[in-house]
């Protein structure tokens, strides 16, 4: 699961770039099929605090208006989280991955398909009461909302 946390982080560290440099341009390829992963708090990296947080990875989407994005999302938590952005008016439901007896998580995946319908950026949060080894730190308040930025929260991009 290392590797995978590994992999995982840059992919996110690479999506925060979309954020901070507008000067990317997406050539008409872009993909519309998109990969998430829930992690559990001690499969995550490390928030500022020094603990493992519950993670949604990753953060932050380069979407296409008007185009369908089929999202898979892969469930590494025994709890069920939510992908939820009023003004975009999304509220996707996350299963909860199934805990075995030993403790570990068998991963549950959804699939769901959304359409964004108007072009801006569009933050997005879990609703779902989540991180409680983490002492619920991924669900605190940051901007707008519920969710630590990079965590429980991040931002759909509509281009």
């Amino acid at each position: 699961m290392k590797s995978l946390s590994k992999c995982l982080v840059s992919a996110a560290a690479g999506s925060v770039l979309l954020l901070s440099n507008p000067s990317i341009t997406f050539s008409a390829d872009l993909a519309q099929h998109i990969t998430v992963y829930v992690l559990r708090g001690e499969q995550s990296p490390k928030g500022p605090d020094g603990h493992g947080h519950d993670t949604i990875v990753p953060a932050n989407y380069a979407l296409k208006v008007g185009e369908p994005v089929d999202l898979t999302i892969i469930n590494y938590d025994e709890g069920p989280h939510t992908m939820t952005s009023e003004t975009m008016g999304v509220d996707i439901q996350i299963a909860a991955g199934l805990e075995q007896a030993d403790g570990s998580v068998k991963p549950v995946t959804t699939h769901v398909t959304i359409t964004p319908k108007q072009k801006g950026t569009f933050r997005w949060h879990c609703l779902t009461p989540c991180d409680k080894g983490g002492h619920y730190w991924a669900m605190s308040n940051s901007y707008d909302g519920m969710g630590k930025d990079g965590y429980m929260a991040g931002y759909f991009v509509v281009m």
